[in-house]
């Protein structure tokens, strides 16, 4: 196979370039500011929810610290330069496809288990607060990073399970050679999607005042905010990734049979990596914990200011 690791396409790099720059810097201030004031509240971690939304911002930061600066500087320069031989060429592109994957399937698999466990704390309160305790959802995270992790380093054994895709404008995608591995990613991707949808469909069956009415017994967690009470966060978060990620999809199954501007791919890839700047927005604002903080700190901002302002 003809690996060609300069930009084939007709995007004006830099400019590109500058767009995928400003998402990560803005994803990794909106990601980070989340993470520490979770971090701070040390007791949100009793409840579960607050594991799988940290584990979308890690997630996120892994998107913004290693994937987006792989391929901002490999778009603005027009060309695939890291690494000074072919070989590390290779595996450096292998490795940054690889990322690619693994935080698609993450964020995945995250969004399914933040699925059922919704489910869970709206339709059975009880079992919920019995079964669901903190140590069960961080045994279904650290399950799913390692499952999918593995699912995609096993064939690093050999190189020549991977093929490369050649670069339009930046990013290295690369691709996966037999039917197992294709088999097993597809099965996975399956599995999220289903319990995705069965859960989200079980969930929003239940009316409002059945909500409101085992919001006593659930008590205080971000699947109970007062804010669009049955869309809430989940809703919320599910809409914006689909808007995120559809496109890419759309888009990636019709180029099977169509050949696309490379303008239209580029602006997928934007709107692909606009997903870790919304998501960490939407937790601010209806994780109450994360809420409490910003307005505490907003108001003693602002007391400084007046103080300020009167000396």
């Amino acid at each position: 196979m003809d690996y060609n690791f300069t930009a084939t396409g007709s995007i004006n790099g830099p400019v590109l370039a500058a767009v995928f720059a400003v998402e990560a810097v803005v994803g990794f201030i909106a990601n980070i500011i989340v993470l520490s004031i979770t971090l701070y509240q040390r007791k949100s971690f009793k409840q579960p929810s607050t594991i799988f939304f940290t584990s979308l911002i890690l997630s996120d930061l892994l998107d913004v610290l290693v994937y987006l600066p792989m391929t901002t500087v490999s778009t603005g320069a027009e060309e695939w330069i890291f690494g000074s031989t072919f070989e590390q060429r290779r595996a450096t592109c292998v490795f940054s496809g690889i990322i690619f994957w693994f935080i698609l399937y993450v964020t995945t698999g995250v969004l399914a288990a933040i699925s059922f466990d919704k489910c869970l704390f709206i339709t059975k309160p009880y079992f919920y607060k019995r079964f669901m305790k903190p140590w069960v959802a961080l045994t279904i995270t650290v399950a799913l990073w390692i499952i999918i992790g593995l699912m995609f380093t096993l064939p690093l054994i050999s190189f020549e399970d991977y093929y490369y895709y050649g670069i339009y404008f930046g990013p290295c995608y690369v691709g996966f050679l037999g039917k197992i591995i294709y088999s097993i990613m597809f099965g996975l991707w399956l599995i999220f999607i289903v319990t995705i949808i069965v859960t989200s469909v079980w969930t929003f069956c239940f009316t409002r005042r059945f909500i409101n009415n085992q919001s006593a017994i659930g008590g205080e967690n971000a699947y109970n905010s007062r804010k669009m009470k049955l869309f809430g966060i989940f809703g919320s978060m599910l809409l914006a990734y689909t808007l995120c990620y559809a496109p890419a999809v759309i888009i990636g199954f019709i180029s099977f049979g169509f050949a696309l501007p490379y303008e239209v791919f580029a602006t997928t890839t934007v709107a692909l990596h606009f997903a870790p700047i919304v998501s960490p927005i939407i937790q601010a604002y209806f994780r109450p914990e994360i809420t409490k903080s910003l307005v505490s700190f907003k108001n003693a901002l602002c007391e400084k200011l007046r103080c300020s302002h009167s000396n």
